[in-house]
């Protein structure tokens, strides 16, 4: 079935009697303007529709059917340098799930969520906060507004312990191709006791099928939450060294293995940093289209930045963490600076940015305070300022603080804290994660195989090293670009390109892709393609659910 499919009119017009034409988008200047993403080629839709129950996406999927519509589900939209709102084939209809955002249950006892898919970190964490419940959420170092489900089903990483995103799924309510509803689990529907308490359920366990996928419309989950500890701090690292990261790898998956270390650290190179912090990307380039190695050592210098560094939460009762702490000082502290900062370190941060901030800008008492500051902790103030904001992601608090840096290669200033959106803003950031196993040596290989791809089309060499699990990580390569220039735009798709190809040939796969990568993403593995055709023809014969995502074929082709 074509995605553009010539019904409809027919299709839009039976959409508009049963959800309200307001929540209907077919006019190209509005399409236009949802369709935005920070990556470098999109795929229009034909409009966008907005359905507010289970029992309208369930009819709307039979609309589909009847009327031969492609639907392309997404939560809310801002799935920013993968794609956003925008389909792996032109001409389908976006079915955004926004309006369904009821946080449907919270179990504080056994310290989890019911949710639908509109609901997001900055909701669900406010939730529990004004319920005053012992419960921390795990986020995303991505947009505050970001959907909890659409994170998960896209197998997302966060920070925390708990940061294994469908990992911590428990329990899902899915619309299948065909309209009709299912419960996950095996178990009578409504009645599951333990739906959202035993992953595994009983018979195959199906929830996998739903993730990366085109084979049904998730619109509930469980999803696990982290029980407040008795005491937490941050841990800071920077490698003092850059020939040492190897050796810093190797340390952090014994500490992994070991339960040292169990959130989900991101090892930032020192570009991520640059970007972060700085108020206007242009005044680091110098009028350089990238950083040159003796440029970046110098702002090494200036900024008092390391080559790599990451930060990751301890939890646990304190002679937990005070043990904790111990191994960390053993496997880190040969290698670079280390740092352990609390509740009340960080209160009195805060309290010295506040001071500096509330001065007039560029006055002699702003200047004095930060050169204060910078005697204090060795950092400049750039830097102190995103402290808070790390230890306070650790926790599970949603913040747009760290969306910034996809403004680095934008010649628009960098905008408020309350006012972040790259995609409307035509920032250029697109993201290619291969998985690596945790070791010294894979990484270094990885590194090595992509960091030339960046010189040769002339951008900044920009990974986060996230650990997943004890045994891998995600080599995050970001690509930064000027979505105003067409050349840069042009050169930044090559280079993501064959940066996907380099390293799926070499082995390393990705953990999740963008719309413009899911042709290829499963090129590679035709047996595993042709099964998932299999399934989606069997479940799916009209093919009306998202049609090419992740590569799926509709069919045994």
């Amino acid at each position: 079935m074509n995605s553009a499919s010539p019904n409809l009119d027919a299709f839009f017009q039976s959409v508009r009697s049963l959800i309200g034409s307001k929540h209907v988008v077919t006019a190209p200047e509005e399409i236009e303007l949802k369709s935005k993403d920070t990556t470098p080629e999109t795929h229009r839709p034909s409009g966008f529709i907005y359905p507010e129950s289970v029992e309208q996406v369930q009819e709307i999927t039979r609309l589909a059917n009847k009327y031969q519509v492609a639907l392309w589900p997404c939560s809310t939209g801002k799935n920013w340098g993968y794609g956003a709102a925008t389909p792996a084939q032109a001409g389908s209809v976006t079915l955004v799930l926004s309006r369904l955002n009821r946080v449907i249950k919270v179990d504080q006892e056994l310290a989890f969520a019911v949710v639908e898919p509109g609901v997001t970190y900055r909701q669900l964490h406010q939730h529990l906060e004004m319920a005053g419940l012992p419960l921390w959420l795990d986020c995303t170092d991505g947009p505050a507004d970001g959907s909890v489900m659409g994170n998960a089903l896209d197998r997302g990483v966060g920070e925390t312990n708990y940061g294994d995103h469908f990992g911590n799924i428990c329990g899902m309510e899915v619309v299948l191709p065909d309209g009709s509803l299912v419960e996950t689990g095996g178990g009578p529907r409504g009645r599951h006791q333990s739906w959202n308490t035993y992953k595994w359920g009983v018979g195959p366990y199906l929830e996998g099928l739903f993730t990366q996928s085109n084979f049904g419309i998730v619109t509930k989950i469980g999803i696990w939450l982290m029980p407040k500890p008795e005491h937490f701090v941050s841990c800071l690292f920077e490698l003092r060294e850059e020939k040492d990261l190897p050796l810093m790898i190797e340390s952090m998956r014994r500490l992994q293995l070991h339960g040292a270390i169990q959130s989900k650290a991101h090892i930032i190179n020192d570009v991520i940093t640059f970007s972060i912090i700085a108020d206007s990307p242009s005044e680091l380039l110098a009028g350089a289209p990238f950083l040159s190695d003796d440029r970046r050592r110098a702002l090494q210098r200036e900024h008092n930045v390391s080559p790599w560094t990451f930060a990751a939460g301890i939890y646990g009762t304190r002679a937990q963490v005070a043990a904790h702490i111990k191994l960390i000082k053993k496997e880190l502290r040969p290698l670079g600076r280390l740092q352990f900062i609390d509740d009340l370190q960080i209160s009195l941060v805060k309290r010295m940015i506040d001071w500096v901030n509330r001065q007039p800008q560029r006055s002699f008492p702003a200047r004095l305070g930060q050169v204060v500051a910078r005697l204090l902790t060795g950092k400049p103030f750039e830097l102190i300022r995103f402290l808070p904001h790390v230890h306070a992601i650790e926790k599970g608090y949603p913040s747009d603080f760290f969306v910034k840096h996809a403004y680095y290669k934008s010649r628009k200033p960098k905008p408020s804290d309350s006012d972040i959106d790259p995609a409307r803003d035509e920032c250029g950031l697109i993201w290619l994660g291969p998985m690596v196993p945790l070791t010294g040596a894979a990484t270094q290989e990885v590194i090595d195989l992509v960091r030339p791809l960046y010189l040769k089309y002339g951008f900044d060499f920009t990974v986060a090293l996230m650990v997943a699990n004890p045994r891998t990580l995600i080599a995050l390569f970001s690509v930064f670009y000027d979505k105003s220039s067409s050349d840069e735009t042009s050169r930044a798709k090559n280079l993501y390109l064959e940066m996907g190809a380099a390293t799926q040939t070499a082995g390393y796969q990705q953990y999740r892709t963008s719309t413009l990568y899911m042709p290829h993403i499963l090129e590679v593995a035709p047996e595993f393609k042709r099964l998932c055709g299999l399934i989606k023809g069997a479940l799916d014969p009209v093919g009306v659910i998202a049609p090419g995502r992740y590569g799926i074929p509709h069919g045994p082709f």
